[in-house]
């Protein structure tokens, strides 16, 4: 897979798992750019920060709900609010252990939310992601 978008930004409360999901993101070469957030407030704070232009837009957020602090569903209120304030949209995953039937609907009621998936996060996953929502010729 050759890169097709520039920044994906992990946020989950779990550091094994966002290692993990790195690895698994950098393996298939196809973000130039890799954030990692454990909270939703870093994640906010990642968003805006002036210093660091890299990823004030990521293509992608990975987004784990049951998060300390700020929960995933919390996270996505305040994501809005920044929209809001002229942030360009980016395409958010869940990406969570949650089977939980309310939530999955909850999700496919939220327009910003692009699909809702089990971790961890697999090679044949991004590759689905990327083929349906940043097609060959469409780069980010």
């Amino acid at each position: 897979m050759s890169s097709r978008i520039n920044c994906i930004l992990l946020v989950d409360d779990d550091e094994p798992t966002n290692m993990f999901h790195r690895i698994v993101l950098e393996n298939t070469g196809v973000s130039k750019v890799i954030k990692v957030a454990e909270t939703g407030f870093q994640a906010l704070r990642l968003l805006q920060d002036p210093q660091d232009i890299t990823c004030q837009d990521p293509d992608i957020i990975f987004l784990d709900l049951n998060m300390p602090g700020m929960n995933g569903w919390e996270f996505i209120d305040n994501y809005r609010k920044l929209r809001i304030q002229g942030t360009a949209p980016s395409k958010i995953f869940i990406l969570t252990t949650s089977s939980d039937d309310d939530d999955i609907k909850r999700a496919e009621g939220i327009k910003e939310i692009q699909g809702f998936r089990s971790k961890p996060l697999t090679e044949e996953m991004i590759q689905e992601i990327i083929d349906q929502y940043f097609p060959p010729g469409e780069v980010a």
